[in-house]
């Protein structure tokens, strides 16, 4: 069903838009954590980073070797993409006060005030520190992946009519009314 819409969306970009904020919000944000999971996971098996989000959100749950095991790694997979959609709220929010014009820039924006409270999470031990500076560019690079591609499904996905245009507000102020 999800799907369906999602690829509606995109294909007829005038049919099935939607008007939910907190809706958009949570498929953005999910879309967008799942592109950094395949990002991380691409980056780890070319053993360009030490670990997946999946293990770092699993350390919230249980103790960091425990997140080796199959149940515990899929606990925290989810708590991934839940924390990814539930960022992906916040995006929506800003993007509808601010309008979408830079949507891009905002949602790196809000990538990088993640990656923020992941490091801000490590320094005080809610969840495991990076070892390797390599580690450190490899999160860098998938939060900017995150907060670019789910600007951009949070903008394809969303009505028109859901955020301002600058367009519009210069139109109204520059056109009298008749």
């Amino acid at each position: 069903m999800i799907l369906k819409l999602l690829m509606k969306s995109l294909i007829y970009p005038r049919f099935s838009r939607m008007k939910d904020t907190i809706s958009i919000g949570l498929l953005g944000g999910l879309i967008g954590a799942v592109f950094m999971d395949i990002s991380n996971l691409l980056i780890f098996k070319a053993g360009k980073t030490e670990t997946l989000y999946g293990y770092i959100a699993g350390g919230l749950f249980v103790t960091p070797f425990r997140t080796k095991q199959r149940k515990n790694f899929i606990l925290g997979e989810l708590a991934h993409l839940g924390i990814g959609s539930i960022w992906g709220i916040l995006l929506t929010y800003i993007l509808k006060k601010t309008g979408k014009d830079h949507h891009l820039v905002k949602g790196s924006f809000i990538s990088i005030l993640s990656l923020g409270c992941l490091i801000c999470g490590q320094k005080f031990g809610v969840v495991k520190k990076f070892r390797l500076t390599k580690t450190f560019y490899s999160a860098i690079w998938n939060h900017i992946v995150y907060g670019l591609v789910s600007a951009q499904a949070i903008v394809s996905l969303s009505d028109p009519t859901i955020f301002p245009s600058d367009n519009d507000e210069q139109h109204a102020t520059t056109i009298p009314n008749p």
